[in-house]
């Protein structure tokens, strides 16, 4: 199950995506299959995950909302310790993030561990999107490789929180 690790990271970690053609590293992208506003990144090089379909609900995804993720993909080699995950985000064109993370230290958050065995995966993950996503462009671009520098995939989407209308702030004003 490989795949969710990247997807429901880059979701959570900004609980929202946008396409920004700037922070792609070229314009090497092709949609995901399903409904979602991934993309796959670095499509011409070799990857070991096939992501063959991802369905996000709602989308786009919305502020104070649980989205729901479905994805399945094949995992073409087994991933050992010493995986990683480089993740940028930015808002608008400011750069918020630029880390690197140890993926299996990640994978319990999708009740995984590592090794990752060669296989197809299916998962179901909800991530709560939080009231307080300020409105703007976001943009997440999340890059995993396996300990000898393989890459496992490229993900990057959109998602563009609206400003808060009349609705959105009276129910931001009232949280506690």
């Amino acid at each position: 199950m490989l795949f969710p690790v990247p997807l429901v990271f880059l979701l959570s970690l900004v609980n929202g995506l946008s396409l920004n053609p700037f922070a792609f590293p070229g314009q090497d992208t092709k949609p995901v299959p399903g409904d979602s506003p991934l993309l796959l990144c670095d499509s011409s090089s070799s990857q070991l995950l096939k992501l063959t379909h991802v369905d996000v609900a709602p989308n786009p995804p919305e502020r104070g909302t649980n989205l729901t993720i479905v994805a399945r993909g094949d995992l073409s080699k087994e991933v050992d310790e010493g995986a990683y995950v480089e993740v940028d985000v930015t808002y608008g064109y400011i750069k918020l993030l630029h880390q690197t993370y140890d993926l299996c230290e990640e994978l319990p958050n999708v009740d995984m561990e590592c090794p990752l065995k060669k296989d197809n995966y299916d998962l179901t993950k909800i991530v709560e999107i939080p009231n307080e996503v300020p409105p703007g462009t976001y943009t997440v671009i999340a890059r995993a490789f396996t300990a000898d520098d393989e890459l496992i995939t490229c993900l990057t989407g959109s998602v563009a929180f609206p400003p808060y209308g009349s609705k959105n702030l009276i129910k931001f004003l009232l949280q506690d």
